[in-house]
């Protein structure tokens, strides 16, 4: 298949690209972040005439959203564009989005069957984008993703410990949980539901994905510094993480239940503690 990456230059577009590399079954099409501002719809237009693509690979929002760019309107209007011109020329589309389009109120994992109703600007954004690509394409393909980190920029787990070499606190919450996934470990899910279909299973339906484990933020990055301590910036670095309480010591829990995506595909959950050393 020929895939159009839409953010090849993010964390997970590089492990995309690396993980693709080796096995060359797909081609592999990309256009970096910056050049997915599009200000017009004829630049879009442009880019997708320019190609024969099979497939439209989204991973435009879940990289704003651990960016310093705020999301909003546009991102909204250059998604209707995309989704008129796949639309139009009959390419499926798969749309990255994020357990963020859930509140976090629920006291067990997510499932695909609940409800979105976060209330926050990026939740909001997300779920508006999820509906306005169900309107417009048949062939869409959504998979909502745990909390992503990596090494590389930009990601919070970077930021943070770019912030704690410099000698910095970081503040770190202990009411928030999920479950967390690397970029690497995302690519091999998304290169496995690819190869299927590449081998003709439709391009539809709505997935969840996460690594295996439930844990807080401020749980998940004393782990990171259990690996990072090897190291001569963060020797001491444990000393410079706080907790940050949320108001009200509210807990707010963003796991999401991995079982579907089990069954149709048979991709199997990793545990996210395997790719700590990796991101470190």
């Amino acid at each position: 298949m020929r895939i159009l990456v839409l953010g090849l230059d993010s964390p997970l577009g590089y492990s995309l690209r690396s993980f693709a590399a080796p096995l060359m079954r797909h081609e592999i099409i990309g256009v970096d972040m910056d050049a997915t501002r599009w200000r017009r719809e004829r630049q879009v237009k442009k880019l997708i005439r320019r190609q024969s693509i099979d497939l439209i690979l989204d991973a435009r929002l879940v990289t704003q959203i651990d960016g310093v760019d705020p999301v909003g309107h546009p991102d909204i209007e250059r998604t209707q564009w995309l989704a008129n011109l796949a639309a139009r020329d009959q390419i499926s589309y798969l749309f990255l989005s994020s357990a963020r389009v859930f509140s976090g109120v629920l006291t067990r994992p997510y499932r695909e069957t609940d409800r979105p109703d976060a209330q926050d600007p990026i939740g909001e954004t997300l779920i508006a984008l999820e509906d306005l690509l169900r309107e417009t394409l048949d062939n869409l393909f959504i998979l909502r993703l745990g909390l992503m980190f990596g090494g590389r920029r930009p990601n919070p787990l970077a930021r943070a410990l770019d912030a704690l070499a410099r000698g910095d606190i970081v503040k770190v919450s202990e009411q928030v949980r999920g479950s967390p996934v690397h970029v690497a470990e995302v690519a091999r899910v998304i290169h496995g539901i690819v190869d299927q279909l590449g081998t003709g299973a439709p391009c539809k339906g709505l997935y969840h994905y996460s690594g295996i484990g439930e844990v807080t933020a401020y749980s998940f990055m004393e782990t990171v510094l259990a690996n990072a301590s090897q190291y001569s910036p963060f020797e001491g670095a444990r000393e410079l993480m706080e907790g940050n309480p949320n108001k009200g010591d509210e807990v707010i829990g963003l796991s999401l239940d991995c079982a579907e995506i089990r069954h149709q595909f048979g991709i199997q959950q990793l545990s996210w503690r395997e790719f700590v050393p990796r991101a470190v």
